[in-house]
């Protein structure tokens, strides 16, 4: 019984322990639409230091925004119409992150917190 107790108490401290090494779960990538308006949602939450996966679909074929530039982070991205493109970055200081088509015509934000 105390032999029982022992083992199930070692197996709770390894489980801590290995979910504690993991870190915090990563966020939930965010979808961005390319419309004849622009990027929907066109303001994105972030932290600093987490990265961050936009998936990206450009549904129209109306509007220069054919690319995603965020140039700080050094994203220039092309958008080919109507497929799902992955962009995975990290932000490295708080504050707004900018981003916009290659012309910055149409413009969106990333708050870093």
């Amino acid at each position: 019984m105390i032999a029982g107790r022992m083992a199930l108490g070692i197996l709770v401290a390894l489980e801590v322990a290995a979910g504690c090494r993991r870190g915090p779960a990563p966020a939930e990538p965010v979808k961005v639409i390319v419309t004849k308006n622009g990027w929907e949602p066109w303001k994105i939450p972030a932290r600093k230091g987490e990265k961050l996966v936009l998936l990206v679909t450009r549904t129209t074929d109306e509007t220069c925004a054919t690319e995603l530039v965020i140039p700080e982070a050094g994203v220039n991205v092309p958008l080919p119409l109507g497929k799902e493109v992955r962009i995975e970055l990290t932000p490295e200081r708080t504050g707004p992150l900018r981003f916009s088509c290659a012309m910055k015509m149409f413009q969106g934000v990333i708050e870093v917190r």
